[in-house]
């Protein structure tokens, strides 16, 4: 018999090939590769790279957010920054003002006590006030006096404040210093000789007051001794005509000679 040996060594009767090897084609023909598995991977491979992909933009997106983040932190870091020495400048303002309306209170208060003691002193000096017009040269009594009554009046009006009064007092206290600094003229009527006559008065500060007759005839000055008018020598006339002149501006200051009372 003769035998067909196949590569692993197994020895098959030569009547027995062809049915073999029809065998063998009829399998390797019903045999199919199964792709499958291959396609899966391939879809999962291609899922895995587009998710890859997204996590790749959002990873992107969470990077420029993280910068824009650390950005607004930085700028609100300045402004808080600056904030902070806003606020200590406030706070030293504050401190200021405190200080300041501290002080207000205090002002108030000292204002108030010194309020009270405001009306007394205004009656001590118009009282020294009116004596000192009253012992003064006399000159303009009737306009001195009449601001005196004026300002007297206010005291008991309840429409004006104290320191209005208080700033007529002081006002009429100038006033009569300012009278003792000037050279002044005006015109008056006095009794001369039994005889109501005009005349003119001149004023030199607080040392003298003298007159003179419109017709320059009589001059006379006012003697503190024996308070009333005494009549002077000729001697005097043209002296007293050029002092008025100054006093009226009509001429340039120059030395006078007048008759002054020797200091007591």
């Amino acid at each position: 018999m003769n035998y067909h040996r196949f590569k692993q060594g197994i020895l098959v009767p030569l009547f027995m090939l062809p049915a073999i090897v029809g065998f063998t084609s009829a399998a390797a023909q019903d045999t199919v590769v199964d792709t499958s598995i291959i396609d899966r991977a391939n879809a999962n491979a291609g899922e895995a790279i587009a998710a890859a992909a997204e996590a790749q933009i959002r990873i992107n997106q969470l990077s420029d957010e993280a910068d824009e983040l650390v950005q607004e932190y930085s700028e609100a870091a300045k402004r808080v920054d600056g904030l902070e020495v806003y606020n200590a400048s406030f706070r030293r303002t504050i401190a200021q003002q405190e200080q300041t309306i501290a002080e207000y209170d205090q002002s108030i208060e000292d204002a108030a006590s010194l309020q009270r003691q405001v009306p007394p002193l205004m009656e001590r000096m118009m009282v020294a006030l009116e004596q000192f017009v009253d012992l003064d040269l006399p000159f303009l009594l009737d306009e001195r006096k009449a601001r005196l009554d004026l300002i007297r009046g206010t005291f008991d009006d309840s429409s004006v404040n104290v320191a209005e009064k208080f700033r007529l007092v002081l006002a009429a206290y100038q006033q009569e210093i300012n009278y003792g600094r000037a050279m002044q003229h005006y015109t008056d009527s006095l009794e001369i000789g039994g005889v109501e006559r005009d005349v003119d008065i001149l004023r030199v500060g607080r040392i003298a007051l003298l007159y003179q007759t419109s017709d320059q005839t009589q001059t006379g000055v006012w003697d503190k001794a024996s308070n009333q008018w005494v009549t002077l020598d000729d001697e005097y006339r043209r002296p007293v005509a050029d002092g008025i002149r100054m006093a009226q501006q009509l001429a340039t200051t120059e030395i006078l000679e007048l008759p002054i009372a020797a200091p007591e």
